[in-house]
């Protein structure tokens, strides 16, 4: 791949919609529902690019109680007061890699949905996040195809995939309310195929996703790149339902692997107005569920779908419990319960339980200290898959 082929934001651009800071928010509303398809209008003074209103701000800053009454006839240019937040302005003949790169330094949560292409005052169209992560992954696909020419130019690219993906990942500790989020990824080769995930649904639902694809390197990483792009698209969206979920990513992969690779995943909404867990499995490792009693962890073993990338328009089922204070739910990769010693024994469900009801109260240092145990019982610093793991407590 030599750099002229290398794509542009330009490239994957959608064409830039705009309003003068005079108009009023109605008459941005009404460009929103004329066209679904809008993602971004750009807010310009006297022909100049001013800033940007995007579907989602508006229609959340909207829905408050009576916002609308407040804010349909006062001029677009409050928007940009009002709607407080990172503000991603790119040039449009930026690569897409560095592109990603840059985003996810200012907004590694990818709470921007899309962004303007702006060039001396000019907006000249608008990219969605998804589709610069979906041409992220197309752009890993073709440095596999052009490793038997490799080049110092490839190295760097391979590097900056990896970077990339590394970064796609979400903070590995996070608080949601009474929720402790504690997570790990530790890869057993450059480019991982394990990622993991969780996003707000609301004010009192988290969702949280763990997956593992088939295989290892670039070609494992550009399916993980897209898997996570189609999960961020389809929450913009507002699909929040696990099975929803599962259900488009799993016709995403398909379009990207082609079933060459396959990915499990498993996806849990906990809904903490409803003291309630929501679980759709596509073929991954089974949960466990520790409760506040302190007994033995559960495994949520009553359902599983087929991995995604199988089967096109598969459904995925949810099973839904009871997640009370003090309750917390373990995900993981197969990584952890079949790395083997020197015998060839598993580390297997029966240490990891032990550990789980050891460790369940430091979600922050879990997945440490399941990965030195991992480290103990194999007798050896590397790992012949890759480990991941992510835990929510409920705190009482």
């Amino acid at each position: 791949m030599c750099h002229e082929v290398l794509l542009r934001l330009g490239e994957i651009s959608r064409s830039a919609v705009s309003v003068e800071s005079d108009f009023s928010v109605q008459h941005v509303l009404r460009l929103f529902q004329e066209d679904p398809e809008l993602p971004l209008i750009a807010v310009a003074e006297q022909g100049s690019f001013k800033g940007s209103v995007s579907r989602r701000e508006l229609l959340n800053l909207l829905s408050r109680p009576f916002a609308m009454e407040l804010y349909a006839k006062k001029p677009a240019d409050c928007l940009l007061e009002d709607l407080k937040g990172k503000r991603v302005v790119f040039p449009p003949d930026l690569e897409v890699n560095e592109a990603a790169v840059r985003l996810l330094a200012v907004d590694p949560a990818l709470q921007t949905d899309s962004f303007p292409l702006v060039t001396g005052g000019d907006c000249l169209g608008v990219v969605a996040v998804s589709d610069l992560m979906m041409a992220v992954a197309e752009q890993q696909k073709e440095l596999l195809r052009a490793l038997d020419l490799l080049s110092s130019r490839i190295r760097e690219e391979v590097a900056l995939g990896v970077k990339i993906q590394q970064d796609l990942l979400p903070p590995p500790e996070f608080r949601f309310g009474p929720l402790a989020i504690g997570a790990g990824v530790t890869t057993s080769s450059e480019i991982g195929g394990d990622f993991f995930d969780y996003f707000p649904v609301g004010e009192n639902r988290l969702g949280v996703v763990i997956a593992d694809v088939s295989g290892h390197g670039v070609q494992s990483g550009m399916v993980t790149t897209a898997a996570k792009a189609s999960l961020h698209t389809l929450v913009s969206l507002g699909v929040t339902t696990p099975s929803g979920l599962l259900a488009g990513m799993n016709n995403a992969i398909l379009a990207t692997a082609h079933q060459t690779l396959l990915m499990t995943c498993l996806i849990a909404t906990l809904d903490l107005s409803a003291g309630s867990l929501s679980v759709a499995n596509a073929g991954h490792n089974f949960p466990f569920l520790m409760r506040a009693s302190g007994a033995a962890p559960e495994m949520l073993d009553t359902l599983s779908g087929f991995p995604l990338g199988f089967e096109r328009d598969a459904q995925y089922p949810e099973t839904v419990t009871a997640f009370a204070p003090g309750d917390c739910l373990f995900l993981y990769t197969d990584g952890v319960v079949e790395s083997v010693d020197a015998s060839g024994e598993e580390f297997g469900y029966r240490r990891l339980q032990e550990l789980l009801l050891r460790e369940k109260c430091l979600p922050h240092l879990l997945h440490e200290r399941l990965l030195e145990s991992i480290f103990t019982f194999t007798g050896q610093r590397t790992l012949e898959d890759d480990v991941t793991t992510l835990i929510a407590c409920y705190g009482s």
